[in-house]
C-alpha cells in the first residue's frame, strides 16, 4: 500500500517548543542539540530556504497544574506550554509546528487526564489556527529515572527533588500513548523517541535528564526520519536516477 504524503510543499517556518532538551545548551556547542540537528538537515534536505525559531525554556511543563510547576523559580518553569504557545507558536504563522512535552511532567507525577487534557487544547487550537501546517508531537524521552529499580538506588534519593522525584515508567509510557493518539487525531506525526533510547544510559549526561553530543543527535535523526518517510517535501531536492 502506497501511503499518505502528509507534504509535499517545502517548510518556510519551521517552531520547534518543549523543555531544556529542546532549548539546549548542555553540551557546549548548540550544533549538537537535537532541534538544532533537525533543522538544519531539513534545510539541507529540501534545498529552500527556512526559518526556525527555538522555543524551548528550561524546566518547562505543560500547565499550571502540574507539581513541577514554578518549582525552581527563575529557572525558565514558567510560563508553561499552555500559557504560552498562542505567543510562542500560533502568533507567528509557522508551516511547521513541533511539540515535545512528557519528561517533566511525568517525572513529577502529573496525573494522566490533567495532562493530557491541556495537550490536548493545546493540539486542537493549533490545529484550528494552522490547519494546513505539518504537526509532529515527539514522545517523553527516556531517562533513568523511568527504572524505577535504579533510581531505587541510596544515591538517587531526592535527586532533582521530591516533586521531581517520581520513579518508574507507568505514567510516562501512559503518556506516549496518549500522544500518539492525539497526533493521529489531529492529523499530526508521532515521532516515539522513548524505545530508541530506553535503557541507554550512555546517551545521557551525568544529570540523568539531558541527552550529550551523540544521544541529542539520534533524536533529531529520529525525528527527521520519521517526517521524511511521510512527507515528500524533503525528497523534492535530489532527482530520481
Amino acid at each position: 500500500m502506497i501511503r499518505d504524503d502528509l507534504r509535499a510543499e517545502p517548510v518556510r517556518k519551521l517552531i520547534i517548543m518543549g523543555e531544556s532538551n529542546v532549548a539546549g545548551g548542555f553540551n557546549g556547542e548548540k550544533t549538537y542539540d537535537w532541534a538544532e540537528v533537525f533543522a538544519r538537515l531539513m534545510q539541507e534536505f529540501q534545498g529552500d530556504d527556512m526559518e526556525f525559531l527555538n522555543k524551548g525554556i528550561s524546566s518547562n511543563v505543560i500547565s499550571p497544574d502540574s507539581p513541577m510547576y514554578n518549582l525552581w523559580e527563575g529557572h525558565g518553569s514558567v510560563p508553561s506550554a499552555i500559557e504560552r504557545f498562542r505567543e510562542d507558536v500560533i502568533n507567528h504563522n509557522p508551516d511547521m509546528v513541533v511539540y515535545a512535552y512528557g519528561l517533566n511532567d511525568s517525572r513529577c507525577g502529573h496525573p494522566l487526564k490533567s495532562f493530557l487534557g491541556a495537550y490536548e487544547s493545546i493540539i486542537r487550537d493549533t490545529r484550528e489556527a494552522l490547519p494546513d501546517s505539518l504537526l509532529v508531537l515527539v514522545s517523553s524521552y527516556w531517562n533513568l529515572q523511568y527504572d524505577a529499580e535504579t533510581w531505587s538506588a541510596p544515591e538517587f534519593e531526592n535527586f532533582y527533588s521530591d516533586k521531581a522525584n517520581l520513579g518508574g515508567d507507568q505514567l510516562v509510557r501512559s503518556y506516549n500513548e496518549g500522544i500518539r493518539t492525539l497526533a493521529a487525531q489531529y492529523n499530526g506525526l508521532f515521532v516515539n523517541v522513548y524505545l530508541l533510547l530506553e535503557g541507554a544510559t550512555w546517551l545521557l549526561n551525568r544529570d540523568y535528564c539531558h541527552f550529550n553530543e551523540i544521544g541529542s543527535s539520534i533524536i533529531g535523526h529520529a525525528v527527521l526520519g520519521e517526517v521524511a518517510s511521510r512527507c515528500s517535501f524533503l525528497s523534492n531536492k535530489f532527482p530520481r536516477h
